[in-house]
C-alpha cells in the first residue's frame, strides 16, 4: 500500500511539474532594446529572424542603413548583433531558442527584401522587389515599385500603391486587400477570408471563385485583356473595382 501511495505522490507531482514548466513558458520575458548602424553599401535585404515582426523602411537620400531593435528572451541575455552583411545583402537573424527578435530598419529605397520569419507581422514601404513569407501575423506593404510576392498562414495581407509587375498574395486566414498604382497581373488566394481587389484602368482578363461568398466584380471581364486578375477564396467575399 505504501508503494502504491510512493508512485501515486510521485505522478502528482510529475503533473504539477509539468503545469509548473508550462506556465513559465507562458510568462513574459526579459527584454531589451538597441540601435545600430550598418556602414557598408546594401544592396537588398533577407529575412531570417525566426519568430518577431520586421519593418522594413525605403527613404531617399539615406547615406547610412539605421537597425533598431527590440529582444525579448528567455534565461540568458543573447550577446552580440543578429544581423550581418554578405555581400551587400543585410541578414536580419534571430537569437536563438526561447528569444525574439523585432526590427525596425531603415534603407535606401528602392531595395529589394526577400526571406522568411516564422512569426511576426511584416511591413514593407517604399522598396523595390518584395518576396516574404511569414508563418503567423499580417503583411502591410505600401509604395512597392517591384514585383510583389508575399504569404502567410494567419493575418491579413493588405498592399496600397503598388507600381511593380506582378503580384501575388496568398493567406490561409485573413482578408486580402490590395489596391495596385500600375495595371498589372495580380493572383489572390485565401482560404478564409475576404478579397478585394481595386485596379487602376486598364484591359484585365477576370477569373474570380468563392466556394461560400458573394462576388461583386466591377471591372469588364477581357478574354483579349492584356492582364490578369485571379481572385481564389474558400470561404469570403469577393470584391473586384475600379480604383
Amino acid at each position: 500500500m505504501r508503494a502504491r501511495t510512493r508512485v501515486l505522490g510521485a505522478a502528482v507531482m510529475a503533473v504539477i511539474g509539468v503545469g509548473g514548466t508550462s506556465a513559465c513558458e507562458l510568462l513574459p520575458g526579459e527584454t531589451y532594446e538597441d540601435d545600430a548602424s550598418v556602414s557598408e553599401k546594401i544592396t537588398s535585404v533577407r529575412l531570417e529572424n525566426g519568430p518577431g515582426g520586421v519593418t522594413v523602411r525605403g527613404k531617399d537620400n539615406l547615406d547610412e542603413v539605421k537597425l533598431h531593435r527590440e529582444v525579448e528572451y528567455h534565461g540568458d541575455k543573447p550577446a552580440g548583433p543578429t544581423h550581418e552583411v554578405d555581400g551587400g545583402v543585410l541578414k536580419l537573424g534571430g537569437c536563438g531558442d526561447e528569444c525574439e527578435v523585432r526590427y525596425t530598419v531603415d534603407v535606401p529605397a528602392g531595395i529589394p527584401v526577400t526571406g522568411e520569419t516564422s512569426s511576426g507581422e511584416l511591413n514593407m514601404s517604399k522598396l523595390g522587389k518584395v518576396q516574404v513569407t511569414t508563418g503567423s501575423g499580417g503583411i502591410s506593404l505600401n509604395d512597392i515599385a517591384g514585383a510583389v510576392s508575399v504569404r502567410t498562414s494567419n493575418g491579413q495581407i493588405k498592399g496600397r500603391d503598388l507600381k511593380g509587375d506582378g503580384i501575388k498574395a496568398e493567406t490561409s486566414n485573413g482578408d486580402v486587400d490590395l489596391a495596385p498604382a500600375e495595371a498589372q497581373d495580380v493572383q489572390v488566394k485565401t482560404s478564409n477570408g475576404g478579397a478585394e481587389l481595386a485596379v487602376p484602368a486598364g484591359s484585365y482578363q477576370v477569373a474570380a471563385k468563392s466556394g461560400n461568398g458573394s462576388r461583386e466584380i466591377g471591372v469588364e471581364n477581357d478574354p483579349s485583356g492584356d492582364h490578369r486578375l485571379t481572385v481564389v477564396t474558400s470561404n469570403g467575399d469577393i470584391t473586384v473595382k475600379s480604383s
